[in-house]
């Protein structure tokens, strides 16, 4: 009875010492500071940051304010993915297109934030 009872409590430390092992959250590219792009263009932007098991990824102003989707001008895809469209140069607004932002990666293991990345949007190009 003893011996059952020892095994049963080595089983399940074991389960629990591979559940911390293989929850965890890790930067992919937490280099990235700037980006610039064209209005013309737009830019899609992978949330730098991931986890296992899957992590929950959102994006935030540098000051802390949630994003939110603007139609055709801003999105945040399921994936993490931060989209800004093209845009006329009257659709501009430094808030959206010159701005810094972070993203975060949330699971099991905890929340990790990335460093601040500065993306402002440029002028088209004209040859």
């Amino acid at each position: 009875m003893w011996l059952v009872t020892l095994l049963l409590l080595y089983s399940l430390q074991e389960a629990n010492s591979e559940d911390v092992v293989s929850t965890r959250l890790y930067f992919v590219n937490a280099s990235l500071q700037r980006v610039t792009f064209s209005s013309s263009v737009g830019v899609s932007l992978p949330c730098p940051a991931g986890g296992a098991p899957h992590a929950i990824l959102r994006w935030y102003l540098a000051a802390g304010d949630d994003i939110y989707d603007v139609p055709h001008i801003r999105h945040v895809h399921a994936n993490g993915t931060l989209q800004l469209y093209p845009f006329s140069p009257s659709a501009y607004n430094s808030i959206i297109h010159d701005n810094e932002y972070f993203c975060t990666a949330e699971n099991q293991a905890g929340k990790i934030r990335s460093p601040s990345i500065h993306i402002k949007a440029g002028e088209a190009q004209t040859n």
